[in-house]
């Protein structure tokens, strides 16, 4: 059996958030053998872009975490805790970015990254 978890950002429970850090949680899906088989929203508080605080906490577990956009300094954090940075290209819904990662097909650009900080 294959098994993973991806996470999501939202802002709003329907679209993936433009940037990682502004999103005010995250769906974390259980993945087997490419079917999705359960879902927890995790709720987070906000604070002004820069504020990393508890992403890996709350990202545990995960694998990926989709979204449309990331600092480096985040980036890199999820990268130092196995956590990969998936930043879609362009806004899409929660439910069409999941068909296409599940799909093979879910399309990334390095361009959005935050450099704000």
């Amino acid at each position: 059996m294959n098994s993973s978890r991806i996470a999501i950002a939202t802002t709003d429970g329907i679209t993936v958030s433009d940037h990682l850090a502004r999103s005010t949680a995250f769906l974390l899906l259980e993945i087997e053998d490419g079917a999705i088989t359960s879902g927890t929203y995790r709720s987070r508080a906000t604070g002004a872009c820069g504020n990393h605080a508890g992403f890996v906490e709350l990202l545990s577990g995960a694998q990926a975490v989709i979204c449309g956009g990331i600092g480096q300094g985040a980036a890199d954090s999820l990268a130092a805790n196995g956590i990969e940075p998936l930043v879609i290209a362009g806004g899409q819904s929660i439910d069409n970015a999941v068909n296409q990662y599940l799909a093979g097909s879910l399309a990334l650009s390095a361009e959005r990254v935050c450099l704000c900080h």
